[in-house]
């Protein structure tokens, strides 16, 4: 990234270069940039939409604000494992994920804006007018087998990760757990071992989503998910409940409290 030299007068000023090439330093990026989301816990990004002079969207996600060593225990290996998986899907065709553009630093991935798109949400909360059609959930069930197919699972699929676009095309996001399975020779490899628990947790989290909203297009696979959870799925709902959730509302009421007395 070079200095800031817009070739558009009229471009309004927190809008970007059409150019990557001529972007401003990161720091200025985060400063034009509009902050769609800000970072819950240690273990999410701040996300950012930047626009540029042409109309282009981008959203930026990063660890950049986060502890130095989070960034490096965690946040950096799950952007970079973000990255890779998407530039593997591209690659692939799969026409269901945002597109990866680069990496601008170690902490921060710039990709594809979505946008038009909603997040799916639970099924009480649609009105009968607003509510996805069955084809929605019919292309997600296929997206996800597709996925599969390719070698690749998700890791977290949850509504929030789910959007829809008009025609009830679903598109997934948040690709940080993302899995790619091994070559076929290294048929005991570890990260052959995490594919196949991922898609497992893929299928049940798929099988419960669509179940909530229409359950008779369920087919015997996803029914034989839903009768029986996951035994690490069981396991790390636990733990997030019981301990991870109170850490954070702790850490949060400490953090409230020092700002109080500052």
């Amino acid at each position: 990234m070079q200095g800031d030299s817009s070739n558009n007068d009229s471009c309004p000023a927190d809008f970007l270069p059409d150019s990557l090439d001529q972007w401003p330093s990161f720091a200025e990026l985060l400063r034009r940039g509009g902050l769609l989301r800000k970072a819950t816990s240690w273990g999410n990004t701040d996300t950012y939409v930047l626009r540029t002079c042409d109309g282009t969207e981008y959203l930026l996600k990063t660890f950049a604000r986060q502890p130095f060593l989070i960034r490096i225990l965690l946040g950096r290996i799950s952007i970079r494992n973000e990255y890779n998986a998407l530039v593997f899907l591209h690659k692939k065709g799969f026409q269901h994920a945002p597109k990866a553009i680069s990496l601008l630093n170690s902490d921060s991935l710039l990709m594809e804006y979505i946008s038009g798109a909603s997040q799916l949400m639970k099924n009480e909360k649609y009105s009968e007018t607003e509510r996805p059609s069955p084809l929605f959930f019919q292309n997600l069930i296929s997206l996800t087998r597709d996925l599969h197919q390719m070698g690749v699972s998700h890791g977290d699929f949850r509504r929030a990760n789910i959007l829809r676009l008009p025609g009830d095309v679903p598109i997934l996001i948040d690709w940080t757990t993302a899995m790619i399975k091994c070559p076929d020779h290294k048929k005991f490899s570890l990260c052959r071992l995490f594919f196949n628990v991922a898609r497992k947790s893929d299928l049940y989290s798929l099988a419960s989503i669509t179940e909530s909203y229409y359950p008779d297009l369920l087919d015997g696979e996803l029914n034989q998910y839903l009768d029986k959870q996951p035994w690490f799925l069981r396991v790390g709902r636990f733990l997030r409940q019981k301990f991870y959730r109170q850490f954070i509302k702790q850490l949060t009421g400490r953090k409230k409290h020092l700002t109080d007395v500052s």
